[in-house]
This record gives C-alpha cells, sequence and structure tokens, in this order.
C-alpha cells in the first residue's frame, strides 16, 4: 500500500516499520488530534516527512495526502553521494514518490522539481511527472540542466485544465521551451511568473500574459526566441518587473499602469507608457557603451517619479554628459563601476551631473569595482584637487559612501565637490576596500549587510593601492570635511587583511 511505498522511496527497513506503533506511543502521537499531526507533518522538509511515515502509523496516514514537495539531491539526502550515482537515485526517487501522490489522488499543492543534475532525463519521464499539476496546485517550479532548454517543451497541455490553471500562483520554469498558445487555461491567480533560461516566442508570451491578468511579479532572464517584449495594459496588478540578459530582446514596451520596480539588465529600446507609480528601477546594460551615457537618454522618459535608482556598467566612456532634464523625486542612487574591458579612462567627476539632476537626493553610494580606474600617484597641493567651473548645490543630500576608493584624481576630486557644496550633509563614508557595508563581520555597523561573508580578497597589489587611498584621504579630504559631517575612513578589514 502507499506505506510500502513510503518505505521504498526513503529506504527504511522493514524492522523500521515493525516498531512503528511502540515509537508512535513514545512520542505521544497517538493522543496528538489528526490536523495537529498533519501540521507537524506539513512543515517538515520533504526527506524528513517520509522518513517519519516510515516509523509512525499517524504519519503514514499523514504522508498520503502530504501536499508540499520539494525534490531535489539535497531535500532527498542524496548530495553526499557519487555524481553518476546521484543522478540515477534521485530521478528513481522522484518517480516514487509522484507515481505514490498520484495513485493515491493527494491534491499536491506546492511542487518543486530540482533537477538540474539529471542531463539525461527522459522526456517522458518528466511528462508523467507532471501529471500530478491538478486543481489546487498553487506553486510549480522546475529547473532543468540548461542543455534541456533545446530538447525539452513544457507541455502546454499541462495548464490547459481551467480547475490547475485557476489554482496556481506561483510559475518558474528554468532550462526548457515553453510555447503557450490559445489552449491555455485562464491563470486567474497566477502572481508570480519567472522564467529563466527558457525559449519562449513573442506569441507565446503574449498568450501566457493575456492569461494572466492578476500577475504581480514577473522575470524574464536569460531567455530566448523574442525580439520585442510587450507588457500589456492587462497587467493592471503588475508591480515587479525584470527583464535580464535576454539578448535576443531589441524593444521592450511595458504598459502596466501599477508598475513599481523595473530591473533590466541588456540594451533595449524602452518605452514606458505610464509610469505614474514606478519608484525603483536598476539598470544593468551588457553592452560596450558607457551604461551612464545610456541612461541619460532612457532615464528622462521612465524616471520622472522614480526614487530609487541603481546603475552598474563597464567599459564607460571618458566622462557622463549632463542630464538634459531633472530627476525630481529621485532620493536614492546607486552607482556601480565594473571593472572594464580595456584600458580605464573614466572621468568620476562627470558623476556631478547626476547629483545636480536630483534635487531631493537623500543617498548616494558610488561602488568602484577593483581597477575600473585609473590610480594615481599622490602629488601635488590639494588646489589641484578642486575644480571650480561648477556652481550648483545639493540641499537634500545627507548621506554618501564610496566603495572601492582609490588615489585616481577624478574621484578624490567628485569628494572634494560634494564635501564642500553640499551643506545638508550628515554621514560621510570612503570605503577603501569594495563593499565594507556588505561584510558579515560588519554587520553591527552597518545593519542592513548582506549576509555575504568575508570581504573581498585583496592582491598585494590592490592592497599597497588601498594603503595609498588611505594616504590620499589623509593628505587631501580630511581638512575639508566640515565639522557637522561624520566622516569615516574604512581601511582594510584587519580581520580578513591581517599580515598581508
Amino acid at each position: 500500500g502507499s506505506g510500502s511505498k513510503a518505505t521504498e522511496t526513503n529506504g527504511a527497513t522493514c524492522g523500521q516499520r515493525e516498531c512503528a506503533p511502540n515509537m508512535g506511543q513514545e512520542l505521544g502521537l497517538e493522543v496528538l488530534p489528526e490536523d495537529i499531526i498533519h501540521r507537524i507533518h506539513s512543515i517538515m522538509p520533504v526527506q524528513d516527512a517520509a522518513r517519519a511515515a516510515c516509523v509512525s502509523r499517524r504519519f503514514v496516514h499523514s504522508w498520503r495526502s502530504y501536499s508540499s514537495l520539494i525534490l531535489s539531491d539535497r531535500t532527498l539526502g542524496l548530495d553526499d553521494t557519487d555524481f553518476e550515482e546521484r543522478k540515477t537515485h534521485l530521478i528513481d526517487k522522484v518517480d516514487k514518490i509522484l507515481k505514490n501522490h498520484y495513485g493515491n489522488g493527494v491534491k499536491v499543492k506546492t511542487l518543486k522539481l530540482e533537477l538540474g543534475l539529471c542531463s539525461d532525463i527522459k522526456a517522458s519521464y518528466l511528462d508523467r511527472w507532471l501529471r500530478i499539476i491538478k486543481s489546487g496546485i498553487q506553486e510549480f517550479s522546475l529547473v532543468l540542466p540548461l542543455v534541456m532548454n533545446k530538447i525539452y517543451n513544457f507541455p502546454c497541455s499541462v495548464l490547459s485544465d481551467e480547475a490547475a490553471a485557476s489554482s496556481i500562483q506561483s510559475l518558474s520554469l528554468f532550462g526548457c521551451a515553453f510555447h503557450p498558445t490559445s489552449i491555455l487555461g485562464r491563470l486567474r491567480r497566477l502572481k508570480s511568473l519567472h522564467l529563466c533560461h527558457v525559449h519562449i516566442t513573442e506569441d507565446g508570451l503574449g498568450h501566457l500574459l493575456s492569461k494572466s491578468s492578476a500577475l504581480e511579479r514577473l522575470v524574464i532572464d536569460a531567455c530566448s526566441g523574442k525580439i520585442c517584449l510587450k507588457i500589456p495594459c492587462t497587467m493592471q496588478q503588475l508591480k515587479f518587473l525584470a527583464v535580464k540578459l535576454c539578448k535576443m530582446v531589441r524593444v521592450v514596451e511595458i504598459d502596466a499602469p501599477q508598475l513599481g520596480s523595473f530591473h533590466y539588465g541588456g540594451t533595449p529600446v524602452i518605452y514606458v507608457r505610464n509610469s505614474s507609480q514606478l519608484k525603483n528601477v536598476d539598470i544593468s546594460p551588457v553592452c560596450l557603451s558607457g551604461i551612464l551615457s545610456y541612461a541619460r537618454f532612457s532615464l528622462p522618459s521612465i524616471a520622472q517619479n522614480v526614487e530609487s535608482l541603481t546603475l552598474r556598467g563597464r567599459s564607460e566612456n571618458a566622462n557622463t554628459p549632463m542630464l538634459p532634464s531633472k530627476l525630481p523625486r529621485l532620493k536614492n542612487l546607486e552607482i556601480a563601476l565594473l571593472k572594464p574591458h580595456l584600458s580605464p579612462n573614466y572621468d568620476a567627476f562627470s558623476l556631478v551631473s547626476f547629483l545636480d539632476a536630483s534635487p531631493a537626493l537623500e543617498s548616494f553610494i558610488l561602488r568602484v569595482e577593483q581597477d575600473a580606474m585609473m590610480h594615481d600617484p599622490v602629488v601635488g597641493d590639494d588646489t589641484e584637487y578642486r575644480r571650480q567651473n561648477l556652481e550648483c548645490r545639493n540641499n537634500s543630500l545627507r548621506k554618501v559612501m564610496i566603495t572601492g576608493f582609490c588615489s585616481a584624481k577624478s574621484l578624490v576630486e567628485l569628494t572634494v565637490h560634494i564635501l564642500e557644496r553640499t551643506h545638508s550633509l550628515e554621514r560621510f563614508t570612503l570605503d577603501i576596500t569594495y563593499g565594507y557595508d556588505r561584510r558579515t563581520c560588519n554587520i553591527a555597523k552597518f545593519p542592513t549587510a548582506r549576509m555575504i561573508g568575508q570581504c573581498w580578497s585583496l592582491s598585494k597589489r590592490a592592497l599597497e593601492e588601498a594603503h595609498r587611498a588611505v594616504e590620499t584621504a589623509d593628505r587631501y579630504i580630511k581638512g575639508r570635511v566640515p565639522s557637522s559631517v561624520q566622516f569615516e575612513v574604512l581601511g582594510p578589514c584587519p580581520r580578513c587583511h591581517i599580515g598581508k
């Protein structure tokens, strides 16, 4: 019966099953109400849930209706086995679990199939497993090896059933082809859609979006098969849109009136018909031309109401021209300069154009990647580090941080300009390394830090430059800091770079 199938799936012995009544009594499970048993079982990882079904009759009954299946080599306890053996066992275990649930008519609410190891999995297996997607399914995720996106076509028929289509709330596909047609059911409750390394045509995406009027979050990542991406006005609930690394996309047309966040990486022409709610924009073009000059032409049409803007770029031009119009509501600006493919020649001082175009700006973060700028020797007096030709002032800017600060003359000039012309400034941080605020060793100092482990490693040359940058800050900047500004220079981390 289903109890023996649970035993098969998880490799439990007959002895374990024979002792189930006694174990259940020892654990006190026999006296618990059925709904409590189901609740306990439902929050267990799938591996533990199946094992519990092997040692307790109460959990055997609950296993028959276990509705949350997250199946991967890790959750099934296979991550320590030989790679080839792991692939075989993963397919075998997933097959047994899904046969068991499908055979017992279990309504699965969450199904996540993480099969990135299985480059030789047969399409017939996948098609059979997907039969479990029925009425009641709320979340489905399929992860396949990248080679499968030209081999396996996710069957549109799975979501042609109105009962299944109308219950699903989250759909995520990785590494397959997907060609929706008019037979697709109405995805009335679908709120989140993530397509990554999926081959999908313009018509296919059009069919999919036309049936997804409740969609709130859409991520299209490294997908192929389309040139023009259209987000229609029927997307009345869409609040978050990300389009990244879709190299074939040339045009993005957006007509989603509630869109609040837009992230994209690529080089498309962007049209936003209604940007009244657009508050957050993140731009990372993968092009050879400079992101900042690129953004200069793209931003005015989409960013009139933007409050938070992030720009990342590589291979910048020598300078950024002045923006042709203001960014009147921009409060938070982050710019990242990445290491260029060619010799760096960027004039960091030209970033003043962004500050001058943002009268409401409160926070500015500049992240300079290692070798993104040409370093200059520390020579001359401090008058060489001031440009006289700009009279613009910012009366809202309160916090500034520059990570990857180095001895580049234009970077020093930018720092001096901000210090001398920003009367509202409260805090200025120069991080000599690369993102000190994002280290776990500094969580107490920076509560919003991201958990990414220890500091970036620094080569001997980079460490020498870091010490030169500290000298530059001491010699040309510290003496210009107003007494009302909290100024800090963060040198190489003593915990991570000691003795180097």
